[in-house]
């Protein structure tokens, strides 16, 4: 077993293909195996089942060994496609997880951090400079936490505003923040931020903000040694007067009782 959390295999800062016969097929290579394959110029060519896309200039694909997929120098393509890629394992479940929420073909910025760590990863790894697998460990999971913040703020931007106002949500409800101010940062009036949301989830945003939070309490409760009214302020409960009642309604036992009933669990 890796001592490391994210292996990274093999890689390459600079690398290009006018082939026709440049095909790889996902499914003989090893399953667990994560790739990522940055266009510079040209373009290639991903197909899955009976679609094939197009993968141009500051895309990228991301694929997993053993998917029943092929990536290849398209027919008739009258340039060299130019790219980088990254050969890593470790994180499979959640790189097929990146798959299935954006797609096979993934639009990067090239001035942005993800395409950025991808070449410093490359060159280092071409230069044989990295310290050790650590350092390489460590570039790769700051490349998928710089990805992923990267194409979920892409898909906030297409968003409706409730959608964009859950990921918010998401992001700072330890804040102790209201709707109001929520639905002011959407250029919305409460009432009408709350009546949106109600038609397009079925419930409040009062409702999935206290939800939140509840479970952000419930952890801490599990995991941490602090004071309730410590909980309450890092769940973004006013007061722990409020945290405990609400807490109680939620789950039927106050934050005290929920504690030791966990621990004899």
């Amino acid at each position: 077993m890796s001592d490391v959390l994210i292996e990274l295999e093999s890689a390459a800062p600079h690398d290009s293909t006018d082939s026709p016969g440049y095909l790889w097929k996902l499914a003989e290579r090893e399953p667990g195996s994560c790739i990522l394959q940055y266009t510079f110029l040209g373009s290639g060519a991903i197909r899955r089942g009976d679609a094939t896309y197009l993968c141009g200039p500051g895309q990228a694909l991301p694929m997993a060994g053993g998917d029943e997929t092929e990536y290849f120098y398209p027919p008739g393509a009258s340039e060299p496609w130019v790219f980088a890629w990254l050969n890593f394992r470790g994180v499979a479940a959640h790189w097929r997880g990146v798959i299935d929420r954006h797609g096979d073909v993934l639009d990067l910025d090239p001035e942005g951090d993800a395409v950025s760590i991808v070449l410093q990863i490359a060159r280092l790894y071409k230069s044989k400079a990295f310290v050790d697998r650590f350092q390489a460990s460590d570039l790769l999971g700051r490349m998928l936490a710089a990805l992923g913040r990267e194409l979920s703020l892409s898909r906030i931007e297409e968003a409706t505003p409730v959608r964009r106002s859950q990921e918010y949500l998401r992001d700072h409800h330890r804040r102790p923040l209201n709707i109001k101010e929520v639905a002011a940062r959407f250029a919305l009036s409460r009432e009408h931020f709350t009546r949106l949301y109600h038609q397009e989830t079925g419930r409040t945003p009062a409702a999935f903000l206290r939800e939140l939070r509840m479970k952000t309490a419930r952890h801490l409760l599990r995991t941490a040694s602090m004071p309730v009214s410590q909980v309450a302020e890092q769940s973004g409960f006013g007061s722990a007067t409020h945290f405990c009642r609400a807490f109680r309604k939620t789950f039927g036992a106050t934050p005290e009782s929920y504690r030791v009933q966990d621990k004899n669990l």
